[in-house]
């Protein structure tokens, strides 16, 4: 009896240390298990702090956006220059274009006054020649003398002068001061010298003549009321 309950004893021993080595054992691994967790959660900490540094480059990289932002300011700033440089060259155009018209308005002016342009002349250019009527101007239209040599005019140092209209003819005196030319009225011949004489006209225009010029070898006679005569060189006159 004895050396059963030995036995059971025994028996009871061993299965408690087997299952306490067991437990041991199981103890170790799930100890050697947890200490190589930290190792992996270790390597995580350092992809962790990989992170930042990627984070880092990005905000380098968006540090560089103002820098882009900044130039182009500057770009625009340039194009103020442009406009402002353009508004004194049309400005400028401008007041070209003005000196230009006030250039012409002043010429029309001049050529509207013929006593302000005309040279002086002396007796010497106009005395002792016969002078055909060509033509003469009259509100801006021109009329032409269709045989000149039928009114003349012949002008002598003396202050005399001769002139000749179709059929008539007569004498009479006239002065002249620079270009101021008076013509006094002739003692004419009064003969009808038909329907298409310009008798009348020439006596007419003579008679209202106050200014004389010599332009390109011809005299030009002006009147008081606007009218132009123009006569051509037809030789010597005698008197």
């Amino acid at each position: 009896m004895k050396g059963k309950n030995t036995s059971i004893s025994l028996v009871l021993l061993l299965t408690i240390g087997m299952i306490t080595i067991v437990s041991f054992s199981l103890g170790c691994t799930d100890q050697g298990k947890n200490t190589s967790e930290p190792v992996a959660n270790i390597s995580e900490p350092a992809a962790n702090i990989s992170e930042p540094a990627a984070n880092i480059s990005e905000s380098a990289v968006n540090a560089s956006e103002p820098v882009a932002n900044i130039s182009e300011p500057i770009a625009n700033a340039s194009e103020p220059v442009e406009n402002f440089s353009s508004k004194p060259v049309s400005s400028g155009s401008s007041s070209s274009e003005s000196v230009s018209s006030g250039s012409g308005s002043s010429g029309s002016d001049s050529s509207g006054d013929s006593s302000q342009v005309l040279e002086p002349i002396s007796a010497g250019n106009i005395t002792s020649i016969k002078w055909l009527w060509g033509g003469y101007k009259h509100s801006g239209e021109d009329t032409l003398v269709p045989n000149p040599e039928n009114y003349t005019l012949a002008l002598f140092p003396d202050g005399t002068y001769y002139v000749k209209a179709e059929c008539n003819s007569g004498s009479g005196s006239y002065t002249l001061n620079e270009n101021d030319l008076t013509i006094d009225t002739a003692a004419m011949t009064l003969a009808a010298c038909g329907p298409e004489s310009m008798d009348p006209e020439y006596m007419a225009l003579l008679a209202d003549v106050k200014s004389a010029t010599i332009e390109g070898g011809k005299l030009i006679l002006y009147s008081s009321e606007g009218d132009t005569m123009f006569f051509t060189n037809g030789g010597q006159a005698e008197q």
